[in-house]
């Protein structure tokens, strides 16, 4: 099986190690790996050589998303040659903003938070509660606020876009959305049909978001847990993306968040191997696809 690895080079990224262990876990499963982070020279005279891959795995960043990165535009290009892409450019877009996966998973009937854009928002729209602020794009839990009314709202909006005009990272919608009160929070990789263990995230009593990549608690997917994760995914047109599923206190799960290009823990060889084969699977599927068309 040969896989292309489509991921940034930049040394602010690379020191994270996702690339190197995406290499690791996917050799370690007998695929051929190759590696690129932007179009080659010469395909825009030759084209991507034909059949030359039979998965590209497209580790396209939020910011690159909406920057159109190289990365990003490599990915396009692949797909529009017809290289099976892991996650198709569509579910790549549709999970980079999450105001575009909000409005997904309420088309898909997927329970998750209520949320709102608060640009169009002109009066408070749960009455005596406090609610999440986070921008559609970009790592909610980096800028996440808990606030109480729209004037508190919409002074941390204003902060936001004063610190992009200084080029600061990129907002996009700011987005109010329901406050889950003292949640589990489970991080599960998951294809449409199938799912990892769940990796319960990190947080201390009474804090707003998960630290960390030590997990208090691993555990199979309940029944009703993997079907969440899997119609998560397939709502969005994912092939396999990394999911974060709130669980209440009375063990209603809600979607959070979906991530096309996740990563795992590096030290974890289970979870590396776990990802390699599944994201082999989906080329598996593309190939078998093809040779009934042919």
């Amino acid at each position: 099986m040969r896989v292309l690895l489509v991921i940034t080079d930049e040394d602010w990224y690379e020191d994270a190690g996702y690339a190197a262990a995406w290499v690791r876990a996917l050799e370690e499963q007998g695929a051929e790996v190759e590696r690129l982070a932007r179009v080659p020279a010469d395909w825009p005279v030759s084209g991507p050589p034909p059949g030359r891959y039979d998965l590209a795995i497209a580790h396209v960043l939020v910011e690159e998303v909406v920057a159109y990165a190289p990365t990003f535009a490599l990915a396009v290009l692949l797909e529009a040659v017809g290289v099976p892409l892991l996650n198709p450019v569509t579910s790549l877009v549709a999970s980079a903003d999450k105001l575009v996966t909000h409005a997904v998973w309420a088309a898909a009937g997927v329970p998750q938070p209520a949320a709102w854009d608060l640009a169009r928002v002109r009066e408070w729209p749960m009455p005596g509660r406090q609610m999440v602020l986070k921008p559609a794009l970009g790592d909610g839990a980096r800028y996440i606020e808990l606030v109480g009314d729209l004037d508190t709202a919409h002074e941390v909006d204003a902060a936001w876009r004063a610190h992009e005009v200084s080029g600061g990272h990129r907002r996009g919608a700011a987005l109010l959305q329901e406050w889950i009160a003292e949640p589990a929070c489970a991080r599960i990789f998951a294809t449409p049909t199938v799912t990892s263990l769940v990796y319960e995230k990190s947080r201390e009593e009474g804090a707003l978001v998960t630290h960390g990549t030590v997990y208090p608690r691993v555990y199979e997917a309940p029944p009703d847990t993997a079907r969440l994760a899997q119609r998560m995914v397939a709502a969005l047109g994912g092939g396999l993306m990394g999911v974060d599923v709130l669980v209440e206190p009375d063990g209603r799960l809600l979607a959070l968040e979906a991530n096309a290009p996740f990563g795992f823990d590096v030290t974890d060889p289970q979870q590396g191997r776990w990802v390699a084969r599944a994201a082999l699977a989906v080329a598996e599927r593309a190939a078998a696809e093809r040779t009934a068309a042919a």
